[in-house]
């Protein structure tokens, strides 16, 4: 028998679930969870547990099975929006940052697709009361990955002009997002000046300095700081190991190993994260 017979328990099931290692388990019992939410016949139930999945796929290797539960949550939210409390109508828009990011990362979404998606993006915020700032990071990032440097530079100064929201991302994102823009336009100095509040404990969150302390190894690398790249390795290989969300700060190690003469230390590495060779998406 179920132990989901209510939307409380759900919730509590829900809660219990988000505490477990990221990875295919952790999927798994989401996918479990929104078959309950759905034999509840409740709608809030379907909703929050649909926005349960979208969590745990958007922190593993299985980035690619939101688009669906994603589409759904959408059509939902058109059809009947009063079903939605506050939490999960914020929950919804703030997931098309992931979506909007998720997307340059999957080689079979045409970048026609991820264009009009980034305009439906715009086009919603605006209706629900949000500024540009989510936005512009989001153009950021589909023209720094296509290599339109000049979009992507216009984008990235309306991103930094535009009003901070409750679609921003943390202080902490924010910066790590900045100085990589700097570090792939080759100012490497300037990257690590912006990152430093992050670096020295100053600000962080769930995944950062994680992120941060990749990003930096190759800036540090070129900058002829090899000490201080090597304790970055030391310190942030320790904090995303555990995580199979950190895919692209986990190649960041690998490479910093390879780059350093530590050939036999970056195969270990891979050979410690074979779901990063058989799932779709970004190798990064």
């Amino acid at each position: 028998m179920s132990s989901v017979t209510d939307l409380g328990s759900l919730r509590r099931a829900m809660a219990e679930n988000g505490e477990r290692p990221e990875g295919p388990a952790r999927n798994a019992r989401a996918a479990e969870l929104l078959a309950e939410a759905e034999r509840l016949g409740e709608p809030p139930a379907v909703i929050e547990a649909l926005g349960h999945q979208l969590k745990v796929l958007n922190y593993s290797s299985e980035k690619d099975r939101m688009f669906a539960p994603f589409a759904r949550l959408l059509r939902l939210w058109d059809e009947r929006p009063e079903d939605f409390d506050a939490y999960e109508a914020h929950s919804l828009h703030w997931v098309f940052k992931w979506m909007s990011a998720g997307m340059v990362d999957q080689p079979h979404v045409p970048l026609a697709a991820i264009e009009k998606w980034l305009g439906e993006m715009e086009h919603r915020y605006r209706l629900a009361g949000y500024g540009e700032r989510a936005v512009r990071g989001a153009e950021l990032s589909v023209a720094a990955h296509v290599g339109d440097v000049a979009r992507a530079e216009r984008a990235y100064g309306a991103w930094l002009a535009a009003d901070r929201d409750r679609m921003a991302d943390c202080p902490a994102c924010e910066l790590r997002a900045q100085g990589w823009w700097q570090a792939e336009r080759g100012r490497d100095e300037e990257a690590v000046r912006l990152w430093r509040p992050v670096l020295e404990g100053g600000l962080c969150c769930a995944h950062e300095p994680h992120t941060v302390l990749a990003s930096s190894l190759l800036p540090l690398l070129r900058l002829g700081r090899t000490e201080e790249a090597r304790a970055h390795h030391l310190r942030g290989l320790r904090l995303v190991r555990p995580m199979e969300s950190m895919r692209a700060a986990y190649a960041d190690h690998v490479e910093f190993c390879a780059l350093t003469g530590n050939e036999a230390r970056a195969l270990e590495l891979l050979a410690e994260r074979p779901a990063y060779f058989t799932d779709s998406g970004h190798p990064r």
